[in-house]
């Protein structure tokens, strides 16, 4: 029986109106009412992750930016994976010669070389994801994500070498597709390092432990559970790993091939209560 479920965010539990289902997050409590687990495995920071579960009185664990950190439900970080500052410079290197917008998920929040390239680029994803959606409707989103996060300026890639930033994730944006492919081909030939993508406009780059599927792994470890009762849900490339560890993953009707190719079984989409119905379909409810 399947005693934790650890679902992803972006394209699984969010719809693409960014919010939960009411389907949803009845489905949830009631697998937590029969004693299982739940967890929000995500490419995100904690800070953009809490709000939503506050949001929705969420009780779950967190498995955060693809496997760098794991808390438990009061927030508590019980482990974490920082990635090695020399690697940091190479990969601030490559996405620099490209003149990239680049984040970095760190121990004291969200940092950046240039502010208004990082919100332009989350404008333009999130543009490209929901294009029917207006103007103001952007522009609320928009206020609200960057909101929840503490982005703060770094000037040179000397600050970052200080010994008291862990740098967890980093990540780049792009409208050109192809140039994205072709940075991460090259990030891909270091050692060391995690690199994926949750959309084909995207790079997310962790230390090579930092994995969802390895972390999801050590938890289930941790909380006495064996492989087949964890069932993780996800839709995109930065979940690939869940599915190559648990064979009793799920993938949603709206995922890549690659993962639906690896899924035990395909719930419907995220825009379809599909996190509920894999849920109802796994636990026979």
């Amino acid at each position: 029986m399947i005693k934790l479920i650890a679902s992803d965010m972006d394209g699984t539990l969010l719809n693409t109106n960014h919010t939960i289902s009411e389907g949803n997050i009845e489905a949830i409590r009631k697998a937590q009412e029969l004693g299982v687990k739940f967890a929000i495995i995500t490419g995100r920071s904690y800070d953009g992750v809490k709000p939503i579960a506050d949001e929705f009185n969420l009780d779950c664990e967190y498995i955060l930016m693809n496997g760098a950190e794991y808390r438990d439900k009061d927030g508590n970080i019980l482990e974490n994976i920082a990635i090695d500052k020399e690697k940091v410079k190479v990969i601030m290197e490559v996405m620099g010669e490209e003149d990239l917008c680049i984040e970095l998920f760190t121990n004291v929040g969200t940092l950046t070389s240039d502010y208004e390239k990082v919100k332009d680029s989350i404008e333009d994803r999130v543009r490209s994801l929901n294009p029917e959606s207006t103007d103001d409707e952007v522009q609320g989103f928009l206020n609200e994500f960057i909101g929840r996060r503490k982005i703060t300026i770094f000037n040179s890639i000397n600050e970052l070498m200080d010994d008291k930033i862990d740098i967890y994730k980093i990540i780049t944006f792009n409208k050109d597709v192809e140039l994205i492919k072709s940075v991460k081909e090259r990030l891909k030939k270091l050692s060391g390092l995690s690199v994926v993508s949750t959309f084909d406009n995207d790079i997310e780059v962790s230390d090579i432990r930092a994995q969802k599927g390895l972390i999801l792994a050590k938890v289930a470890e941790k909380m006495g559970l064996e492989r087949d009762e964890v069932m993780p849900i996800g839709d995109s490339f930065n979940d690939y790993s869940m599915f190559t560890e648990f064979k009793t993953a799920c993938a949603m009707g709206n995922a890549i091939p690659e993962i639906k190719e690896l899924a035990e079984f395909i719930t419907d989409t995220n825009d379809n209560d599909g996190v509920a119905k894999a849920i109802y379909r796994a636990l026979n409810i």
